[in-house]
């Protein structure tokens, strides 16, 4: 039939016999003599072919021939196997076809393609839609300040600053507040400062404030902070009470314990005492070198 189209062709009997090939270098050849001789049924092929075909191999002999936009059903019908190169191709197909729609609800349900590359081609489209896709695709990367970048350039606050917070990076989080208070967004200054309250150095948010006349918005960040300090010196204070507590308790059951033993010591003979001796150590009694306050070796006697 490939040989003698003319003659011998016909779309439906062609579709069941190769069905039946076990030689799947013939399906390559179809696609091929389907772009020459019958364009618009090769998704029909495709689709009688899709279970025993490389889809990979079939997307590169379609860009190869510059007709991949003719194969967009086969791709839509070969999506929920979440195949890299057919999720690549489809997306790049949305962005040309400026359907940011299918491309936003696209790439969150298959979630397998390249994202740095398909948010660099978002991020110059023209359209605000396809801009805020790729800073959305910037922050799945975790390429944070491209991300908060392109959200400044579209003036899209909101999502700069949940950005910047979901980061985690100080760095970033003050580099923002540096350019609200730039730009006199005055009311994002305080929303940044709230939202990202975890990542701001407090000096720097009292000096830049303190500079700029805006100790009213950073208030609510200050006393905060203050807040937590008490806390945190409260812990220490209450920490090292119970610490100086289990000391004096300690000592009181050592003192305790040298008692007990001084009173046993003593209880078979209440004449025993512990005299410190001339001679170093403890022991019983007087020794019998000293004379006493009455003797001849006493204080000036």
């Amino acid at each position: 039939m490939i040989a003698h189209p003319t003659e011998a062709w016909e779309h439906l009997k062609f579709k069941d016999t190769i069905a039946k090939l076990t030689n799947t270098e013939i399906f390559y050849k179809a696609i091929t003599f389907y772009l020459d001789y019958s364009p618009l049924e090769i998704n029909s092929l495709l689709e009688a072919m899709a279970s025993r075909v490389d889809h990979v191999r079939v997307i590169s002999q379609m860009k190869r021939a510059g007709h991949l936009p003719l194969v967009k059903p086969y791709l839509l019908t070969t999506q929920p196997a979440n195949i890299k190169e057919v999720n690549d191709a489809l997306y790049a197909l949305y962005v040309e076809d400026e359907d940011h729609e299918a491309l936003a609800k696209g790439v969150v349900t298959f979630d397998n393609f390249d994202q740095v590359e398909m948010a660099q081609m978002c991020e110059k489209h023209s359209l605000l839609q396809f801009r805020r896709i790729g800073a959305m695709l910037y922050k799945r990367a975790k390429k944070w300040s491209k991300s908060v970048e392109l959200s400044k350039k579209d003036k899209v606050w909101d999502e700069a600053i949940e950005t910047t917070a979901e980061s985690g990076d100080s760095a970033i989080a003050e580099e923002l507040i540096n350019f609200f208070v730039e730009q006199k967004l005055n009311t994002c200054f305080a929303a940044a400062l709230y939202t990202c309250y975890a990542q701001l150095r407090p000096d720097v948010v009292m000096e830049l404030a303190w500079r700029n006349n805006l100790n009213d918005f950073a208030m609510p960040f200050m006393v905060q902070t203050m807040r937590e300090i008490t806390n945190k010196l409260d812990t220490l204070v209450e920490k090292e009470r119970k610490k100086e507590e289990a000391v004096a308790e300690e000592k009181k059951k050592a003192e305790e314990a040298l008692a007990s033993g001084y009173s046993d010591y003593g209880a078979g003979d209440p004449n025993a005492m512990v005299v410190y001796g001339a001679g170093g150590g403890m022991g019983g009694g007087v020794p019998q070198q000293m004379g006493g306050y009455g003797g001849g070796g006493g204080y000036g006697y």
